[in-house]
Parts: structure tokens; C-alpha cells; sequence
């Protein structure tokens, strides 16, 4: 029988790739490779500080495992304490305007680095903190005027230290400045480096002057014996027709032992916490904590259907950014109640590891903003200067996140210069990938609380509990409607955002958002709200 909401073709092409999809892969993907011995991680580190004593850098050294369990924080002699967060390296943060101006401790910062280059990275794709900062700036490429925000607009504030998620999280979410890189055993990402020392916490905001930070080149030296095929670096894959970055520098040689004491490790990597699963006959990983079950409207067995409905699609979806080319999308996805509450996740086999977080908070995203209240929740949260009156948070409109984050850019609409920021975004004037706006000011007592406590993940109070672990800006989630009725959302991250939107779409048929309630109906400033985007050639 079609699934609800497909043509006879399509449904056709979601049961072959049922069939097929592993065979599709292109090249067989495992699921996990040997991890980092306890020696190897001291090698990594040794390395890496080797080179950064040659460079006359005092730095902060870590090494995460591929889900992000630290395996070793190295302070060397002389290395400072904290970095300053700056919105670039050249001019003085702004304190008070998100996380602006604020000292950092370096060493988590150090780990927050190897755990962004970790949770980014797979086996068809290795991605740096460099890319990061490519991919999370007002225009896409940065500094070229007239184009919107980047695919990944806003995802450096997920897997945050509060996350409700993702365990372990990472200090300071994901981060966009270069020194971390990730690595590879067998061909598979097992972890990642990151070296801080500078004193600054910034991103790149000229990718075009080629610099070379002594930060990232002691990554470099670090990962030496350890690095990604040539074929998945990111600088081998292509966003919307522009090359990413990957890094500037090359692996030196090092110099002699660098004095210094470990403070945690070195320590082999640790179990997954996902587990082999399966869904529809489709192999997958799944985290015991989120059962699928019953929520408020939707019964298990609706939740089994959305998850399976979207990993079918994602299995017959031509990845965006996954070597080899003609790879299937690799993802995580994720079904929410009403409340924010989990109901279900599925993550496909290799799919990158922020992608969990991730898929989670575009769900709770299309949730939220689409439900009855969400207005009176922002204002008992404080967040009442969002409220212009311009968008409708009373449940008459079902949104995207595709949409939310096109309310959420600095420009409105994304991308056209010399416009005000969207409802949502922090003002033009003060807005940097530090200061988004609503979206950090949802969580940032939480990162500020959990930093200088040092609290474990999920242990801080969330301003708003339908969003637990914050917003995402970017697309792939969609709500979910029994008739006129709002019974949850699901969202998809991992393999290109549009494909996230598709794939997420998928996944919602049989429980399609009225097309009256449907966001692309309301206007904004004369702009009409997106709902969302596929690619224009999906098929594998």
C-alpha cells in the first residue's frame, strides 16, 4: 500500500530503497572502527603540544572520543586559565551582548573544539572547527553581501552543557574557531583534537586571507597518523556549488616534550551509548533512553510509522555533503510530543553525531512555535521583546524551522542588506554568531550556570521545559497534525538541510499541517514565510 501522501512512483522508490538502501550506500559504511587506545591518545596530545611549544604557544590540549567523552585535558606550563570570547579576533567583545566579552575556561574550550570536529564528522565527511566557522555566519559565504545565513546558521548553540539529549554535551555547544580537528582510525572518525591558547575565542571571519593560527596547526601536528581520507575532508565537498574549508595549515613535524600536566586521562575511548537497532527493516543505531512510546495524541505505533517513513526517505535521499558521491543521507531523527517531550529517535548508520541534539530541537522548534501558548511562555520567560506582534504564537499557524530561523536572521529578509534583523534575531548592530538572539537568550543563564559550576549535562533548570535543550535555526523540522489538531513534531538533521527538510517531510505524511495553518500563507513585512525546501534531485 502507498504510504499516505505519496505518489505510486515515489512510494515505489521508498520500498526499494527499503530493500536495497545498504546496497546503495555506494561504499559500505561500518558502523564503528577500533577506538583511541590510552596510548594513542597520549600520542595525539604529546604531538600536539610538541608543536605548539615550537611555536612558542602555551596551550590547552584535549582529545574527545567520537560521541564526545573526554579522553584527555593537558594544561601546559604557562597556558592561561581562560579565553576572552570576541566576535572577531581583531575587535573587543562586547560584554553583556550574549556570550561577548565573557572569559572562557580554555580548557573546555579546548575540549568543546575536539568534540565539535567529532560530533561533525563520519565516515563520508570531516569536518573542523574551521568549517564550522564557515557554515554559521550572517552570509553563506562570509562577507559576501546579498546571500542569507549559512546552511548551518545557528547550530553552534546545540549540544549544549544542559542538553537533556545528548550525554556527555559539550562545554560551550559547537564551535567555529579553528584548532580542532577531527580523527580517524580505519577510515572512521573515533574522535577529536582541539588545542586552545591563544587567550581569544572567535571564529574565522575572512576565510579568504588564508591565516594560519598556531592553535590549529598544533591540531594538525596532534592528529598526525590519525587523519580522515582525502576523499572526505571537507575541502573535497561542495555547499550549494562552494567548496568548504577544511584547514590552512599542514601537519609540522614538532618539536621536542612539551612540560605540562594532564588533568584528566589519557583514557581509552569510551562504549557507544547508542545501540544497534532497527526500524522497518532498515539497520540503525538508537539510544535506550528514548523508547518509541505514546505520547499525548500520537500512539506508538504513529511514532514508529513517522521515524520509518523518514528513514525510508533518507535511504532513497542523494546526500549533500557525504563522499563518496551518490551516497545515501546519513541522519538522525527524532518525534516530539506537544510538551517537547521524546517519543522516539532513530539515527542511520554513520549518521554524524550532532545530528542527535540536533534533530531533537528542530522537532521541539516546529512543536513550539506552532502550538497554543508559545507566546505567554516566552513572556513568563522574560522574552517578551520578541513578541512585536508582527508573527502569531497563539497556535493559528503552524511553522517550519525552516521558518523560525528565517525570522531569526540578522537581515529580513536573510540576506537582503541594509534591512532590520528578523522578529527573532538580535539587532544588526549587535548581532555576531555570540549574540543570535532569541535563540541564545533562551538558554544562556543554563551555559553560563553550567560553565562556572561545572554542572553534568541535564542538571540545570531549562527557562522554557517544552525546550529543554533550545532552538535550532536552521531547516528540518516539521509539525505534526491529526486533523486541525497539533499532536507533536519531528525533525531531521545530519546530511545537507534541504535534504533535512524532505527527509522530515517524509516523515510527516499521514500527518500533514492544515494547508490554511501552513506558515508560507503568512507575511511578514511583505515577505512571505517559507515552509519548506528539497533538493532539486534527491533520487539516489
Amino acid at each position: 500500500m502507498p504510504l499516505p501522501g505519496c505518489s505510486p512512483r515515489r512510494a515505489l522508490a521508498l520500498v526499494l530503497a527499503a530493500a536495497v538502501g545498504p546496497l546503495l550506500g555506494r561504499t559500505p559504511i561500518r558502523s564503528a572502527s577500533p577506538p583511541l587506545s590510552a596510548s594513542e591518545v597520549d600520542r595525539i596530545v604529546r604531538q600536539a603540544a610538541a608543536e605548539a611549544q615550537r611555536l612558542g604557544l602555551r596551550a590547552h590540549v584535549a582529545v574527545t572520543d567520537q560521541e564526545g567523552n573526554v579522553l584527555a585535558r593537558f594544561r601546559m606550563t604557562g597556558a592561561g586559565e581562560t579565553s576572552l570570547v570576541k566576535p572577531t579576533p581583531a575587535v573587543e567583545g562586547r560584554r553583556g551582548n550574549g556570550l561577548e566579552g565573557v572569559d572562557l575556561p580554555a580548557t573546555f574550550l579546548a575540549v568543546t573544539k575536539a568534540g565539535t570536529a567529532a560530533f561533525l564528522s563520519s565516515g563520508g565527511n570531516a569536518f573542523s572547527t574551521r568549517t564550522a566557522s564557515f557554515i554559521v555566519q550572517d552570509h553563506f559565504p562570509p562577507l559576501v553581501d546579498f546571500t542569507a545565513g549559512g546552511p548551518l546558521f545557528g547550530v553552534q548553540f546545540s549540544s549544549l552543557p544542559c542538553t537533556d539529549v545528548k550525554s556527555p554535551a559539550l562545554p560551550a555547544g559547537l564551535s567555529a574557531d579553528p584548532g580542532g580537528l577531527p580523527l580517524y582510525k580505519e577510515g572512521l572518525v573515533v574522535g577529536g583534537v582541539g588545542v586552545e591558547g591563544d587567550g581569544i575565542y572567535s571564529l574565522d571571519p575572512d576565510p579568504a586571507d588564508l591565516d594560519t593560527p598556531s592553535e590549529e596547526q598544533a591540531a594538525a601536528a596532534g592528529a598526525r597518523g590519525f587523519e580522515p581520507p582525502d576523499l572526505v575532508r571537507a575541502d573535497r565537498i561542495l555547499a550549494d556549488g562552494i567548496r568548504l574549508p577544511y584547514t590552512n595549515v599542514e601537519a609540522g613535524g614538532g618539536g621536542g616534550p612539551a612540560a605540562g600536566d594532564y588533568l584528566e586521562g589519557p583514557r581509552p575511548g569510551a562504549p557507544s551509548a547508542f545501540r544497534p537497532s532497527s526500524l522497518g527493516g532498515m539497520a540503525g543505531e538508537a539510544d535506550p533512553r528514548f523508547p518509541v512510546r505514546a505520547g499525548s495524541a500520537l500512539s506508538a505505533e504513529d511514532v514508529a510509522r513517522i521515524l520509518t517513513q523518514a528513514a525510508r526517505q533518507a535511504a532513497a535521499t542523494r546526500a549533500a555533503i557525504r563522499q563518496p558521491l551518490g551516497s545515501a543521507a546519513r541522519v538522525s531523527i527524532a518525534v516530539v510530543d506537544i510538551d517537547g517531550s521524546i517519543l522516539g529517535a532513530f539515527r542511520t548508520v554513520d549518521a554524524p553525531v550532532f545530528g542527535f541534539d540536533v534533530s531533537v530541537q528542530k522537532a521541539r522548534t516546529a512543536s513550539f512555535f506552532s502550538r497554543r501558548g508559545a507566546a505567554d511562555d516566552l513572556r513568563r520567560a522574560g522574552l517578551a521583546v520578541y513578541l512585536t506582534g508582527e508573527v502569531p504564537l497563539d497556535g493559528s499557524v503552524a511553522f517550519t524551522s525552516r521558518a523560525v530561523g528565517f525570522l531569526a536572521q540578522p537581515l529580513f529578509p536573510p540576506g537582503i542588506d541594509g534591512t532590520d534583523a528578523g522578529p527573532f534575531s538580535s539587532s544588526t548592530r549587535e548581532w555576531s554568531p555570540f549574540n543570535t538572539g532569541l535563540q541564545l537568550d533562551l538558554v544562556d543563564d543554563r551555559v553560563f550556570e553550567s560553565l562556572s559550576t561545572l554542572r553534568p549535562p541535564g542538571s540545570c533548570s531549562a527557562a522554557i521545559p517544552a525546550l529543554a535543550n533550545g532552538i535550532t535555526i536552521f531547516p528540518g523540522g516539521v509539525p505534526l497534525y491529526r486533523n486541525d489538531t497539533l499532536v507533536g513534531a519531528v525533525g531531521v538533521s545530519g546530511d545537507g538541510v534541504d535534504q533535512d527538510d524532505l527527509i522530515a517531510s517524509a516523515g510527516a505524511a499521514g500527518f500533514d499541517a492544515p494547508a490554511e495553518k501552513r506558515c508560507d500563507r503568512l507575511v511578514v513585512r511583505g515577505v512571505r514565510l517559507p515552509w519548506v525546501k528539497f533538493p532539486r534531485h534527491p533520487d539516489l
